[in-house]
């Protein structure tokens, strides 16, 4: 089968991922995300893959050179003003000088096809990241951009001649991009002074960084999932508990049963819930469409076990509904179904979903 490529002192292509800190959810993203690139390689293709950890240990066995991080170091690349993804543009700036490309990927990434189909986009002078997000002019009107915007204007930069915004869920660069990163820390570091409205400063000051310059897209090849985590940290915890964490073939083809989407109910099933909650309130129709996607997911091992990810979001909208209306809601006792909603499909998780409700609310 395709493999990782054995360390190098400097290998045309790098795999880059940072991780650091105890959770386990997010060493588990990290090695699933290995394993799907692994599995899309084709045959002859090699891969060199390195994380920067302050926990190397866990990736012993792994086909992975790890680069330790101490703590000295992450609390230099946070910077003076306290700006924690301050540290992924150290991290690329670092890795640039490993490899003549460099294939940065959060942890939160699936590989849908093989990495080498990113490097291909890679040039001099031409980048790749994530996606495309929004424009510069159709967010610097809103009030937790106008700070930024003030930063921007004395760059020469307003509505009228703006830049694209992209996610930096990816990001590849070659080697001879050492003056992007720098301006993109040295950027990140004016935008923080003093208090800071945006967590997303970092992926701004690289776009900012990249403007007039070719920018590739990368969400047919990947699958960043940053807004469904949720399903995903299940069906992750799920595969390793099932198959354990040490590095194996085995373990490689095996990612390829997860899911690389989450849990939606067929179109049929889908069109018949909103006419169920046709003549609901704005508010009850989210909780409603929430509640009746998680009972109707399709038939998975995988899905079984992510069904509360919707169930969870109905659980945060009740949970900012005033007292009364979440009274009104529940009912009197709060352990039957409440009468606004149409009840699942499947009769057994109603007191699932009941259950699930109050102890969220608890």
């Amino acid at each position: 089968m395709p493999s990782a490529l054995p360390p190098s002192a400097k290998p045309s292509h790098q795999l880059l991922y940072l991780i650091y800190g105890k959770q386990d959810v997010y060493r588990r993203e990290a090695k699933f995300s290995i394993l799907t690139a692994l599995a899309q390689l084709k045959q002859g293709e090699s891969l060199c893959i390195r994380v920067m950890t302050d926990r190397p240990q866990d990736f012993i066995g792994w086909p992975v050179e790890t680069i330790e991080l101490d703590e000295q170091t992450l609390t230099q690349w946070q910077g003076e003003n306290g700006y924690l993804h301050r540290r992924k543009a150290c991290a690329i700036a670092q890795g640039l000088k490993l490899a003549d490309k460099t294939l940065f990927v959060d942890t939160d990434t699936l590989f849908l096809k093989s990495p080498h189909c990113v490097f291909e986009l890679i040039k001099p002078g031409q980048y790749v990241m994530d996606e495309f997000e929004y424009d510069w002019r159709y967010v610097c009107k809103r009030p937790d951009y106008l700070k930024l915007g003030q930063h921007l204007h004395s760059h020469g930069v307003s509505a009228s001649n703006s830049f694209k915004l992209y996610n930096s869920g990816l990001c590849g660069v070659c080697a001879s991009d050492t003056g992007l990163l720098e301006t993109s820390i040295r950027l990140i570091d004016e935008w923080t002074q003093g208090s800071f409205d945006i967590h997303t400063i970092e992926q701004i000051a690289i776009s900012f960084a990249m403007r007039g310059k070719t920018v590739r897209e990368s969400k047919k090849i990947v699958h960043h999932y940053y807004a469904e985590k949720r399903f995903f940290h299940a069906m992750q915890a799920h595969f390793f508990s099932l198959h354990g964490e040490t590095f194996g073939p085995e373990l490689v083809m095996r990612c390829l049963d997860v899911p690389q989407v989450k849990p939606v109910p067929s179109a049929w099933q889908r069109l018949l819930i909103k006419w169920k909650l046709r003549k609901q309130r704005k508010h009850l129709k989210r909780v409603g469409r929430d509640l009746l996607y998680g009972s109707a997911a399709p038939e998975n091992p995988y899905y079984d076990v992510c069904r509360q990810g919707w169930w969870e979001s109905a659980s945060r909208e009740i949970r900012g509904w005033d007292e009364a209306e979440q009274k009104q809601f529940f009912g009197t006792h709060g352990t039957g179904w409440p009468e606004q909603l149409p009840r699942p499909a499947k009769p057994a998780d109603e007191q699932a979903i009941v259950e699930y409700l109050q102890k969220r609310r608890a």
